[in-house]
């Protein structure tokens, strides 16, 4: 299963902060900005289900109002897991994995799952 759009999708290890990641401008692959269930779901494929990834949203310049790293805002639907976002003391980026969304402090270490156009 692949969506339809113009991106390539990357997994990629864990090699910063991942707050400094999200800050900072990057030239050449973007932390992933998942734009309906489609994408959602090719992203649990991709990473395996079990495991924590890092993806573009964070609530850094508001709490509780998520934004993708292009600076528009979540809007999916069903996105978020079970009691996610909790809101707890600096937990503002999100990491994606099996049952969905989850807020967790930017310093947490884990992998990231980045995209990037093609064409």
């Amino acid at each position: 299963m692949r969506p339809k759009h113009d991106k390539y999708h990357r997994v990629l290890q864990c090699l910063e902060n991942t707050k400094q990641k999200i800050l900072r401008e990057r030239a050449a692959a973007d932390l992933i900005i998942i734009n309906n269930t489609e994408e959602q779901d090719f992203v649990k494929i991709i990473s395996g289900g079990s495991e924590y990834f890092w993806i573009g949203l964070t609530d850094i310049e508001v709490e509780g109002s998520w934004k993708w790293v292009d600076g528009s805002n979540m809007t999916l639907p069903g996105f978020w897991a079970s009691g996610e976002p909790n809101g707890k003391q600096n937990e503002d980026c999100a990491l994606n994995y099996s049952p969905g969304g989850a807020d967790f402090p930017c310093d947490y270490m884990s992998k990231w799952i980045c995209e990037k156009n093609i064409f």
